[in-house]
């Protein structure tokens, strides 16, 4: 990898990584598709779970006595963390035209939902019963593609929760499917020496741009930042398309 690759996976790891922190969504959602243009894939998710179990583990230390804030968090971890574990058998065995397009489908059906529902609100029995089956949902989808955040970010937006509670919530969701993400990764061998160096090298810019993100929280609307986030995503969906076709 060249410098201007370097540099433009560099800046994508920062960027996403400030959304992170800011508005709890947008590390994996921008790295990956970046990172994946240059070395797959395949490659991309297993190296980027270093850094994205890194980021919410910072979250979720800073933002630890939000707990009791969140609806429904103890299934809800659990599921996430059994879906993960049964994506990344699927991460393991398909290719990397495969998986581009599962990449795909997942980015649209959150573009889809935002366009059709952007003011649903999950709350009583539908919220305590919805809880399992989109965490699970949301695991599943990280372990197969690196990405849970169409999933989990609707999902906890919909209980319409404070900013910082927000971005603590979706945190400890990922967290939870990240967690679990690496140590399934780890155990069906997908790990090499390159790529767990690269990941560790990687946390250090995620680390600093996520911190970065959590000091603008209470001072920049998180609606705008959610603006930003789309915008990007519907960029990168343009991008993988257009890969995945060529």
């Amino acid at each position: 990898m060249g410098f201007e690759e370097l540099t433009i996976v560099l800046t994508a790891i920062a960027i996403g990584s400030y959304f992170k922190g800011a508005v709890g969504i947008g590390l994996p959602t921008i790295a990956v598709p970046t990172l994946a243009a240059f070395i797959g894939v395949e490659h991309a998710i297993v190296v980027l779970t270093i850094p994205v179990a890194a980021s919410n583990i910072w979250i979720c230390w800073r933002y630890r006595k939000m707990t009791s804030d969140v609806p429904h968090l103890n299934i809800s971890l659990i599921c996430a963390a059994v879906g993960t574990a049964s994506g990344t058998f699927v991460l393991a065995s398909l290719t990397d035209n495969a998986l581009l397009w599962l990449i795909i489908i997942w980015l649209g059906l959150y573009l889809l939902i935002l366009a059709v529902k952007p003011d649903f609100q999950l709350k009583g029995k539908a919220a305590k019963r919805g809880a399992p089956a989109l965490a699970l949902f949301g695991g599943a989808c990280q372990g197969a593609t690196g990405i849970a955040g169409p999933v989990v970010a609707t999902w906890i937006h919909s209980y319409r929760l404070q900013s910082k509670t927000y971005v603590f919530a979706a945190s400890l969701m990922f967290l939870a499917i990240s967690g679990t993400h690496v140590f399934a990764v780890g155990g069906l061998g997908l790990y090499t020496e390159d790529r767990i160096i690269q990941g560790l090298w990687a946390i250090v810019p995620t680390v600093l741009f996520t911190q970065f993100g959590m000091w603008t929280t209470p001072y920049i609307s998180t609606k705008w930042f959610n603006r930003l986030v789309i915008s990007v995503i519907v960029i990168m969906w343009f991008k993988l398309i257009w890969q995945a076709v060529g």
